[in-house]
């Protein structure tokens, strides 16, 4: 094992656009959704500017004026439908798993902090990455906690798992994971490769934004 010469002992990772690619599953089971009630559907591309802050904020903008009454039924049907269909087509992106091992190969803990329901990121996780010691929490949105970016989340996540600030740094591929890690007193490193892409998370704030996966190992190397 490579010794962690970083300051780093906790990476936590955003998601839905970091860590795997769920845009076209969520998209789906979200148009199932709005067409069981007789709603017009969304491109995969107009699902992606609502998703990131909330099903509930996704649900609510997806339905029209008129009827924002009906977007409880329509996350009712979207969260019975993508637990059943979440890995349908997702797949973690290109290099992810080589970072995630090489992470833990130097020793650094990780953790995933997401908006994503909790029952749907623990299911997808198990699913995708059946090592069981991979990630030491998976923490999905709960009644227990208030949605990013309210810092509380990753602050219980840090805390239980051992590691001060100084020693976490936090990646994600939204303006909400930005300021989720600035509240939380943690640095961010942008995902390039997410739904939102380089300029945005630049304009965001990010202290710094990667292209790729692996990029993050000099990153780490360097802070």
């Amino acid at each position: 094992m490579k010794q962690n010469s970083s300051s780093f002992k906790l990476v936590a990772f955003d998601l839905d656009g970091t860590i795997c690619n769920t845009l076209s599953d969520i998209a789906s089971s979200l148009n199932r959704a709005l067409a069981a009630l007789g709603f017009q559907t969304y491109s995969d591309e107009g699902v992606s500017g609502l998703i990131g802050k909330s099903i509930v904020y996704m649900c609510q903008h997806a339905v029209p004026e008129d009827r924002f009454d009906e977007w409880t039924a329509v996350r009712d049907g979207f969260l019975s439908d993508y637990a059943e269909h979440l890995c349908d087509t997702t797949v973690p992106y290109p290099e992810m798993p080589e970072l995630l091992h090489a992470l833990r190969a130097r020793g650094i803990t990780l953790a995933i902090v997401t908006n994503k329901p909790d029952p749907h990121a623990k299911k997808m996780i198990r699913t995708l990455f059946p090592e069981a010691d991979l990630f030491a929490c998976v923490q999905g949105q709960c009644e227990q906690y208030p949605v990013k970016p309210d810092p509380t989340m990753l602050d219980v996540v840090r805390e239980s798992l051992g590691c001060t600030r100084e020693e976490t740094l936090y990646l994600g591929d939204m303006d909400v994971d930005v300021q989720f890690a600035k509240n939380a007193g943690l640095r961010c490193v942008g995902c390039g490769w997410g739904y939102r892409g380089e300029a945005f998370l630049k304009k965001a704030g990010a202290a710094h934004v990667i292209s790729h996966p692996l990029a993050l190992l000099e990153i780490i190397d360097n802070l």
